[in-house]
């Protein structure tokens, strides 16, 4: 029987026209519907106050608290080993060396060494003991060890002191009292007083924010307190002498008034400001630097997995591309020094540079492993620490590294096996060409943190990716299932509105 339009009575096609005119089109009804919801969304929003929402408060209050707790912790923790490295360092100025070789120890022709008698006992005063350790050596003692490498007296303090077995050195020299008075009695104004009494000698390359610092002022002060003994030398001195006669040449009163000043020799300078980049505070740009490389790739290795690539090939790639992204960062990052005219000539001739990537390479591939491993682990734990991580690692690795060792707390031993540390000294020894004896050790420092983080990251790679393909599938069903009761909703909601 055909129930269409054309069959149905007239009345009837009328009704259903009136029916259809009193609930309206299709598409009215469904923006009926719409506005109706969105008025219900709106009405049915609470104020964050309202007693309903006491239980979501609580959570919340709860969780920002936590979360406070944790900043706090991590604040205080890392912060502190920052601060610490600085606490009471003023108090172990007696832990930096000194080296102090007396050879005006004998008398010459009746007259008394008191220049190299005053500098003794300035030394042994407690102000003194403040300043530096000062191992105090006389003519005879010294010149037995100087012997032993066939170098003169004072060859022999210029060695130790570059092979950093001391920060800095007071040198007087052999009879400076005696030809004191002689170049006096001539009126001898060629007689240059500084450089033939007392000389100094240090290299400000060997950590040049240190011996700015602590070691060149606290031999200046050990100058001051000799300077101002040096009217009761010259009375000693002039003791029995026809001062008359003496001082009646203009030219030895200007011999006896020149001031007995220290002769520094700085053996390695410090001559150019650029150099604090690539030597100190680049150090710390580059552990941030692999950090950027994680994040960076942290979208290319889940593509890579999606491919459906053989387990032990994706490992390969992991690894291998890290190792890659290090070499690459760290041809840059040595390029930016070179373009700045910095001089790595100095130590290794033309293979300087080369030598100063590879430091880098090796820098980069220690702590960028370490940064990669731990970021890792933290966005399976706690993905929000991953900052705080950073921040740890950067004071952890800085915080004895840009100052000497022995003016911080013992605790901070730590860092003669970190491996900004390493390649910081090694960097200088590439820069100013510092005392070579250390690299071995240094670089064997740099090897085992490549080891132990190439390790690291491969067993942490494998346990991470089956940790994020686990909780992907976890993801997919969650969605799925919400996804289901959502089209049950709204499928009920639908058979409701049904006339």
């Amino acid at each position: 029987m055909d129930l269409s339009k054309e069959s149905l009575p007239s009345n009837a096609s009328d009704n259903s026209a009136e029916v259809q005119q009193f609930r309206g089109t299709e598409v009215e009804l469904q923006s009926l519907k719409r506005t109706e919801t969105l008025l219900l969304r709106v009405q049915s929003k609470l104020s964050f106050f309202n007693e309903q929402l006491r239980e979501g408060r609580k959570g919340i209050y709860l969780e920002t608290l936590r979360i406070y707790l944790i900043m706090a912790v991590f604040v205080l923790a890392v912060f502190s080993i920052y601060w610490g490295s600085y606490f009471d360092r003023s108090l172990r100025y007696k832990n930096l060396r000194m080296l102090v070789v007396i050879e005006d120890d004998q008398i010459v022709d009746g007259m008394e060494p008191f220049i190299g008698n005053s500098v003794r006992q300035i030394l042994n005063t407690s102000q003194a003991h403040f300043l530096g350790d000062w191992k105090i050596y006389n003519s005879s003692e010294f010149s037995a060890l100087a012997a032993k490498d066939g170098l003169s007296i004072f060859d022999e303090v210029k060695k130790q002191v570059h092979h950093q077995h001391y920060w800095s050195s007071i040198y007087v020299k052999p009879n400076a009292t005696a030809n004191l008075l002689n170049a006096i009695e001539a009126g001898n104004t060629a007689y240059n007083v500084s450089y033939n009494s007392v000389v100094s000698y240090y290299e400000t390359g060997r950590d040049y924010l240190a011996m700015n610092s602590y070691v060149t002022p606290n031999v200046a002060r050990i100058n001051d307190m000799f300077l101002r003994m040096q009217g009761s030398i010259i009375d000693n001195m002039m003791t029995g002498k026809n001062t008359s006669d003496i001082f009646a040449d203009i030219n030895a009163v200007k011999v006896a008034a020149s001031s007995l000043e220290f002769f520094k020799i700085d053996g390695i300078p410090f001559t150019d400001a650029v150099i604090t980049a690539p030597a100190q505070v680049g150090l710390i740009y580059m552990v941030i630097l692999t950090f950027f490389s994680f994040n960076f790739f942290s979208t290319v290795y889940p593509k890579v997995a999606k491919m459906n690539v053989k387990p032990v090939q994706f490992l390969l790639y992991r690894v291998g591309s890290t190792i890659i992204s290090f070499l690459v960062l760290s041809f840059f990052f040595s390029m930016v020094s070179l373009a700045f005219q910095v001089d790595f000539t100095k130590a290794f001739g033309k293979g300087g540079w080369p030598v100063y990537w590879a430091t880098n390479f090796l820098t980069m591939w220690a702590v960028g492993g370490i940064n990669e491993v731990a970021g890792m682990l933290i966005i399976m734990v706690y993905p929000p620490m991953i900052g705080f991580w950073l921040l740890f690692w950067v004071v952890a690795n800085i915080s004895a590294t840009f100052s000497p060792i022995a003016l911080t707390p013992a605790f901070y031993r730590y860092s003669y096996a970190m491996p900004i540390h390493a390649s910081y000294e090694i960097t200088k020894v590439i820069i100013f060409d510092t005392y070579k004896g250390a690299l071995g050790r240094n670089y064997g420092i740099l090897v085992a943190w490549v080891c132990i983080a190439t390790v690291l990251l491969t067993v942490t790679s494998v346990f991470f990716g089956k940790k994020m393909a686990a909780r992907a599938i976890a993801e997919k069903q969650r969605q799925e299932e919400e996804f289901l009761e959502k089209f049950r909703h709204e499928d009920g909601e639908a058979i409701n509105l049904e006339p």
